[in-house]
C-alpha cells in the first residue's frame, strides 16, 4: 500500500510539474499583443505546413486579432505587423531597438554564423561591410549599368530570335540575364547565356528556393536540429555546391588580380578593403576571406532573385493588361525613339516608372521579408515587445491595404501617378523594407529593372499563347519570395 501510495503521489506530482511546464511555455507574456494560443514546444508553427503564402496568413489572421498580434515558434515569441503605422514605428521611429536579425539555426549555417550582411547582427563590422556593399553598388547604379546590359542584349536578342512566334517559359532567358549582370559587377566578366556554369549556378539557387520554402523546423523549434532532417540535409548539400562554384570564379579572379590598380569590380574593391584594414594599426580584422565569400554570397542570392522574380511579374501582368504594355511602348517611343533607354532618363519616363512600382506592389516578391529581432525591450503601439522577440514585416498587407489602395487586387499603374509625374513617396509602400535594415541593393535593383523592363518593351512585345485566356500575375507555391506560377509568352520582335 505504501509503494503503490508512493508511485501514485510521484505521478501526480510530475503531471503538476508537466502541466505547470506546459501553463509557462504557452503563456503570453504581459502586455504582449494577442494571438492564437500556440502549442507546447511547435508553438505556432505549423500554421507554415499548407499550401498558402505566409503573408496572407497573417493577413487573415490580422482580421481576427488586428493589425499587431503575438506568434510563437518553439521558444521564441514573434510580433506580426501588418499596417503602415506599425512598420514606421517599429523601422524608422525606434530603428534601433528592432534591427536585429534572429538566431536560426540554417540561416546561422549558411550564413557562416552571420558573417554576410542581410542576416548580420547590427555591429560596427556590419555596418563596415555595408558601408563597402554600397559604395560598389552606388558605383554600377549609377554609371555603369547600362554599360553591362549593352554587353548582354546581343545575347538576349539571339535567345529571342530562337523563340519567335512560338510559347516559351521567359524565366530561363530573365534569370540568365540578370545573372550575368551580377557576375559583371562581382567578377568582372560575364557567361554565354548558354554557358553550363551559369546554368548549374541558376539551378542551384532555385533549388535552395524551393527546398528551403519558409524555412525547416530547426529553424523555430531548436530541438529539431537533433532529429534527421532530408530537408536540412539537402539544403546544407546544395549550398556547398553553391559556393564551391562561388569560390572558384573567386579563386580565378584572383590569379588575375592587381593590387596596384584600381579596383574593377566587386571582388577586387573587396580586397584593395581588406588589404587597407590589414595596414590600419590596431584594426580589428572585420573583413576576412570567409566575410568576403559571404558579401558576395548576398549579392547572388538577393541581387538575382528578387530582380528576376520582379521582371517576370513585370511580363506576366503587362500580358494580363495589354493596355499598359502599350501604353509604355508609345511613351518609349515618343521620349527616347529608337536608342536604348539611361539612367538619365528616369523622370522623363513617368508611366513606366508608375508600372514598375505598380509591379512591385502587385507582386511583392519578398511578402514578409527578412525577419527582424528586438535586441532591447521595447514597445510597438500599445504592447510591450520584450528583448529578442522576432518581428515580422507583412510588406503583402502593406501592399494590398485598402485604407491605402483603392481595389488592391487591381493592376493600374495610374494610382502612382499625381499628373504627369511619379509620386515619389507613398505611405504603405516599401517593396525594399525600410530605416537601418533597409536593402543595401535597393539602388542598383530599380535601375536594373527600369533598364531591362523598358528595353523589352521596346524591343518585344509580349503575349498569351494563342486560345490562353488564364491570369499569369499570380503566385506560384510558397516560398520566402513571392514567384509568380510558371508561364509561357510570345514575344514577337517590333524591329
Amino acid at each position: 500500500m505504501f509503494d503503490c501510495t508512493s508511485t501514485m503521489s510521484l505521478l501526480a506530482v510530475l503531471v503538476i510539474l508537466l502541466l505547470t511546464w506546459m501553463y509557462f511555455n504557452i503563456r503570453r507574456p504581459l502586455g504582449m499583443p494577442p494571438g492564437p494560443t500556440p502549442y507546447p514546444i511547435l508553438g505556432n508553427a505549423l500554421i507554415f505546413m499548407g499550401k498558402k503564402q505566409p503573408a496572407e496568413i497573417f493577413k487573415d489572421m490580422s482580421q481576427e486579432y488586428g493589425p499587431i498580434f503575438t506568434v510563437k515558434f518553439g521558444p521564441v515569441w514573434a510580433v506580426v505587423l501588418n499596417n503602415y503605422e506599425l512598420v514606421q514605428e517599429a523601422l524608422l521611429t525606434k530603428f534601433n531597438d528592432f534591427s536585429g536579425r534572429p538566431d536560426q539555426y540554417m540561416i546561422n549555417w549558411f550564413t557562416d554564423n552571420g558573417k554576410d550582411i542581410a542576416f548580420a547582427q547590427p555591429t560596427p563590422t556590419w555596418k563596415f561591410h555595408r558601408k563597402l556593399a554600397h559604395v560598389a553598388i552606388k558605383k554600377y547604379a549609377t554609371s555603369e549599368l547600362e554599360t553591362l546590359l549593352a554587353d548582354i542584349t546581343p545575347k538576349l536578342r539571339d535567345v529571342f530570335a530562337d523563340k519567335a512566334g512560338t510559347p516559351f517559359d521567359p524565366k530561363e532567358v530573365i534569370t540568365l540575364a540578370v545573372y550575368n549582370i551580377i557576375a559583371s559587377m562581382c567578377f568582372g566578366h560575364n557567361y554565354q547565356l548558354n554557358d553550363p556554369r551559369l546554368k548549374k549556378f541558376v539551378q542551384i539557387s532555385e533549388d535552395i528556393n524551393e527546398v528551403f520554402a519558409n524555412g525547416t523546423l530547426s529553424d523555430f523549434v531548436p530541438a529539431a536540429r537533433f532529429l534527421p532532417s532530408p530537408q536540412v540535409n539537402k539544403i546544407k548539400k546544395l549550398t556547398n555546391e553553391f559556393f564551391d562554384i562561388l569560390m572558384k570564379d573567386v579563386s580565378q579572379h584572383l590569379k588575375e588580380y592587381s593590387p596596384d590598380e584600381p579596383a574593377k569590380d566587386m571582388i577586387e574593391l573587396l580586397l584593395h578593403a581588406q588589404r587597407d584594414e590589414k595596414e590600419t594599426e590596431g584594426s580589428e580584422n572585420k573583413l576576412t576571406d570567409v566575410h568576403i565569400k559571404q558579401i558576395l554570397s548576398d549579392l547572388f542570392s538577393a541581387g538575382t532573385d528578387t530582380t528576376t522574380s520582379t521582371l517576370l511579374w513585370g511580363i506576366a501582368c503587362l500580358m494580363d493588361n495589354p493596355d499598359v504594355q502599350k501604353k509604355i511602348k508609345k511613351e518609349l517611343d515618343e521620349v527616347i525613339g529608337d536608342r536604348p533607354s539611361s539612367l538619365s532618363d528616369r523622370g522623363k519616363l513617368p508611366y513606366t516608372e508608375a508600372t514598375i512600382m505598380e509591379i512591385m506592389r502587385y507582386g511583392t516578391v519578398a511578402p514578409i521579408g527578412v525577419t527582424h529581432r528586438a535586441i532591447k525591450d521595447s514597445t510597438i503601439g500599445n504592447f510591450e515587445v520584450p528583448e529578442n522577440t522576432w518581428v515580422f514585416i507583412n510588406s503583402w498587407a502593406l501592399h494590398n491595404d485598402p485604407e491605402y489602395w483603392d481595389s488592391p487586387e487591381k493592376f493600374s499603374p495610374e494610382r502612382f501617378l499625381d499628373s504627369d509625374s511619379v509620386k515619389q513617396r507613398l505611405p504603405s509602400f516599401l517593396p525594399f523594407s525600410t530605416g537601418r535594415r533597409v536593402c543595401v541593393g535597393e539602388a542598383l535593383a530599380k535601375a536594373e529593372i527600369f533598364l531591362v523592363l523598358s528595353w523589352l518593351i521596346q524591343n518585344y512585345k509580349f503575349e498569351k499563347p494563342p486560345g490562353v485566356t488564364d491570369i499569369f500575375a499570380v503566385s506560384g507555391n510558397p516560398q520566402g519570395l513571392n514567384f509568380t506560377k510558371p508561364y509561357k509568352a510570345v514575344a514577337t520582335s517590333r524591329y
